[in-house]
Parts: C-alpha cells; structure tokens; sequence
C-alpha cells in the first residue's frame, strides 16, 4: 500500500518573534515494514540554517532556525511511504509463549538492544499505582498475545479521550487518577504498564489512515499525528497496538 502523508504546523504569534530554533522529527521511518519513498519539506519563512542528522533510535531529525521577525511560521512536510502488511501480527496470535517467560528469554539470550525497552524513563515510571492497575491483565496462566490484549482493551475502557486535560508533561500515575486523556497518554500507561511487568514495550508515533472504509467510523487520531505501541515478541519480532482505538494497527 502507498501512502502519501502531509502534515501542516502553523504558529500564529502576538507579537513578532525574532529568533527561533526548531528540532523535528517528522520524516517516516525506514523499517522491515515500510519505506519512506521521499519526504519533502517547505518551510515559511525560509530558514538561516536547516541541519539532518538521525537520533540513537533511527529517527531522522531535522533542526533550522530563524534569525528574522516572524509572526506567523508554517511547516509543511509532504511524504510518500510504501506499507507492508503487518506479518507479525499473525506470528503473534498464534504465539503461545507466557509472558512471565519472556524477561528470562531476553537475558538469557542477551538481547541487551531489546532489554532497553523494559526500563523507566522519565515518561515511564516504576510505579505501585500502574502495577495495580495492570496486574488483573496479567494473569499466572496467559500468553504475551492474551495479555497486551487484555491490558489494551483495560486501557480503551478505562480512560476517556478528552483533549484540554493533559499536556506532554503529565505523569502517568495522574492520567489513571482522572481517567482521562489523549493518544499519548494511552500510550505512555500501556508501554508503563508493560515494563512495569518487565515486558518490553516502546512508543510509536505516526498516523492513521483519515478515510474510513464504508459503513465506519473515523478511528481517533486521523487527521492528526498519532500515538501507539509496539511489544517484543520474542522470536517475531515487534508487533503493534493502539490502546486509543483498541485495534492492531
């Protein structure tokens, strides 16, 4: 399947700006599953100095800066990328594997590249209240497949999607205490809840397709960037989940 993604960002100031520096991350990812054909990005008004360089995960960052009075300030970024499907997913439905088996797995194994993804991180705490609310998903007997199943929907059910009552900041133990929250959020308390139980877990950002098929409702988070998570399975590899609309991507 080929997609082609546009993002706009606009700033509208009060007053006139005179300087600004800009770090983006908004060019698609190179992986076993998609390819960013090209990316393409138009910049208003036009940068002093613009810079690339990929981050430790693979990101491409794009860093300018404007050395001007400014008011207004648009970023328009047009991509084309080809997707695969989503073979792990398969893999992993079938997968009988036990969660608690799968921390033993990664150390023995030593997949130390992997065994990052289970520690806290600013936006993702050890914490008593996320291992309370996750540990009914975790039964003694289930697999890693019925477990990110169970803790998804957990998550979909529990909290509300109510923009205006987070911001990038807001603790995950807090997102559980007012139940309410956007794709972010959802992401953060499922990846939380996940290396909470020493399950390896990280952030995917990006976007959803915006046209429902016939008879469908819009998924939230079209027409917008987009927040997930993906799961190490071991022996597959990573497969996805979207807490905020309780699908596989």
């Amino acid at each position: 399947m080929k997609y082609r993604v546009r993002h706009y960002t606009e700033y509208d100031y009060q007053d006139a700006a005179s300087a600004c520096y800009n770090r983006l991350c908004l060019t698609p990812n190179n992986s076993e599953q998609q390819r960013c054909v090209n990316s393409e990005i138009l910049i208003t008004p036009i940068p002093e100095e613009i810079n690339y360089r990929n981050d430790f995960f693979g990101n491409q960052l794009i860093f300018f800066s404007l050395n001007q009075d400014h008011k207004k300030l648009r970023i328009n970024i047009n991509s084309v990328v080809t997707v695969d499907g989503r073979p792990n997913v398969d893999l992993a439905f079938s997968s009988m594997i036990p969660w608690k088996d799968v921390h033993q797995h990664l150390t023995t194994n030593g997949l130390f590249d992997i065994i990052q993804y289970t520690l806290p991180s600013a936006y993702v705490p050890v914490s008593d209240a996320i291992k309370e609310f996750s540990e009914s998903c975790f039964q003694e007997d289930s697999t890693l497949w019925s477990a990110c199943q169970s803790l998804m929907k957990k998550v979909y059910e529990t909290i509300e999607f109510k923009p205006g009552f987070t911001t990038v900041n807001t603790p995950v133990e807090t997102v559980i205490k007012i139940k309410k929250g956007v794709c972010q959020d959802f992401a953060h308390l499922m990846i939380a809840c996940l290396r909470n139980m020493g399950l390896p877990a990280r952030y995917v950002s990006g976007y959803i397709e915006t046209v429902p098929p016939p008879g469908k409702e819009r998924l939230v988070g079209a027409d917008a960037s987009h927040a997930w998570v993906a799961v190490y399975f071991p022996h597959i590899g990573w497969v996805e989940f979207d807490p905020t609309n309780n699908l596989l991507p």
